[in-house]
């Protein structure tokens, strides 16, 4: 069914289901089942001539309802099914908005006034609308305008090349917008960073700018489907929807299978609302076209534009060994585990087992303290206390989260979790000590990488490999150059693809073959 006739029935069905409902309903409508779903469906306006004459069609039942119950406040039912179907100003009767909901008349208010209303809807039928109403738009001869949309604590960096490769191009005019974190508090780190990082480009916060639709984007990049982090309008993707084409860069590629299939169960929602996806490999890709079927939605691997930073990223010199470890956050075997709490303190111990041969960096995944806090693992006290004992020991705590392929260029060998930062550490060609996840199968396009890594199943396997390591060993050197290369090669020039793809789209060429 052609998505504006599906939007069709569903508006009809919900208005006659609301005339069973009673004026007490009406009155606490926010609270209601229906509710999300009567605003979503409102923000729609049909354009089909056919549907517009069966619309006008039902506004003549509703108004004979209305008719029949003109001396009940049940009258005001019947109003809100002509909403659906009529501008308020085509009324010819009057309606008593003092029985609605103060919400629900700012709701009203905000679609009819082009502005958003409270609630968030996620619905397929309402993504597929406006997804269709998005493919089937005629492009201006003009540049291509992309607004970047990005967190105040520096996640970005995976989609930054294709940014920096755009505004390098007269053919585009990119925005970047960041956006405060769910207490709508900024970093400064973010703030500096970007600033610092581009003086002369067009950067918004989300107070000096609450609405992106302003920029008049074409396309806006997210590079996460986190909605908690972004729980405002006009940075909700069904806003957007509503405006521009979504598009995303994870900010983390998927080596095993857990993690795109946990991403794409759990925030399908979000992801229904994606124009395009670039995913992270052809598995991922194949992963999202079952989750997504493709019909508005787009899944594409042309490359993973960051890792051009990192492919035989040059290492500084240094007269001692340099040892980084980035332990996994999460707590929960199921999506990763972490090997933190295991290895915490024999890390620590490091210091006493090679001396002043080493230098000992911790890179801890931004979240890992806050969750072993909530899900009491450790008090507030005792990660203030581990932190005072690694300064203690020497053990520099690596902080900023942006930029990782310039302090990386100080390490000589990692030892990490499963994490999507692992691609971007092995392709330097360093040696990785990986932390076995048990239930992390590998996608096919990264089975030979983890087979070019030191796999340790305790502490005393990851003592053994950095002994050898810190003497000079390292076997799996070549086997490692080898696949690196051969990973690389199915990533280089990804931005620019990204970009050629988008141009195609932006001219109508890429889904009109």
């Amino acid at each position: 069914m052609e998505p504006e006739f599906e939007i069709f029935n569903r508006k009809r069905a919900l208005s006659e289901r609301l005339l069973e409902i009673s004026p007490e309903e009406l009155a606490n409508a926010p609270e209601q089942s229906w509710y999300e779903e009567y605003i979503g469906l409102l923000a729609i306006r049909l354009e089909n001539r056919t549907l517009k004459i069966l619309g006008k069609s039902y506004v003549a039942e509703l108004m004979s309802w209305y008719n029949q119950n003109v001396k009940k406040n049940k009258r005001e039912l019947a109003i809100l099914g002509v909403l659906q179907f009529a501008e308020p100003t085509e009324l010819k009767v009057p309606f008593n908005q003092h029985l609605w909901h103060k919400t629900m008349i700012d709701d009203v208010r905000a679609i009819f006034t082009n502005e958003f209303p409270s609630v968030e809807y996620y619905d397929d039928a309402v993504s597929d609308y406006w997804l269709s109403k998005l493919s089937a738009r005629k492009s201006e001869r003009r540049k291509i305008r992309v607004v970047f949309v990005v967190r105040s604590d520096i996640t970005c960096d995976k989609f930054l090349p294709v940014y920096e490769a755009m505004k390098a191009r007269d053919d585009f005019e990119v925005y970047i917008v960041i956006h405060p974190d769910f207490d709508y508090s900024h970093s400064d780190t973010a703030w500096k960073y970007f600033y610092e990082r581009y003086p002369d480009d067009k950067i918004y916060d989300y107070s000096g700018l609450m609405d992106i639709r302003k920029l008049k984007p074409d396309y806006v990049f997210f590079n996460h489907p986190y909605v908690r982090h972004r729980p405002f309008p006009s940075l909700r993707t069904n806003d957007i929807l509503q405006f521009a084409k979504i598009c995303i860069i994870s900010y983390g590629a998927s080596l095993i299978y857990a993690f795109p299939e946990r991403l794409f169960e759990e925030y399908r929602h979000i992801y229904k609302n994606v124009y395009m996806l670039f995913a992270s490999c052809e598995s991922v890709k194949k992963i999202a076209r079952k989750k997504l079927p493709q019909e508005y939605n787009h899944t594409e691997f042309l490359g993973y534009p960051v890792l051009k930073n990192y492919y035989k990223l040059p290492k500084t010199k240094s007269e001692v060994t340099r040892i980084l470890w980035t332990p996994r956050w999460l707590v929960d075997d199921r999506w990763g585990g972490s090997h933190f709490m295991e290895y915490k303190d024999d890390f620590n111990n490091l210091r006493g087992r090679y001396g002043n041969k080493v230098e000992l960096y911790l890179r801890p995944h931004m979240n890992l303290f806050t969750e072993l806090i909530k899900k009491e693992v450790m008090t507030r006290e005792e990660t203030i206390k581990y932190k005072k004992k690694l300064k203690a020991s020497g053990i520099i705590r690596q902080k900023r989260l942006a930029d990782m392929d310039k302090s990386i260029a100080n390490i000589d060998i990692f030892i990490t979790d499963i994490s999507s930062i692992i691609i971007c550490l092995f392709l330097t060609c360093r040696p990785i000590i990986y932390c076995e996840f048990a239930n992390g199968v590998p996608m096919p396009e990264y089975a030979e990488m983890f087979s070019a890594m030191y796999i340790a199943h305790s502490w005393g396997d990851v003592e053994k490999y950095l002994d050898e390591l810190v003497a000079g060993n390292d076997p799996l050197l070549e086997r490692r150059q080898e696949i690196a290369a051969k990973i690389y090669e199915t990533h280089k020039d990804a931005a620019d693809k990204i970009i050629n793809w988008l141009i195609e789209d932006f001219n109508g060429g890429v889904f009109n073959e």
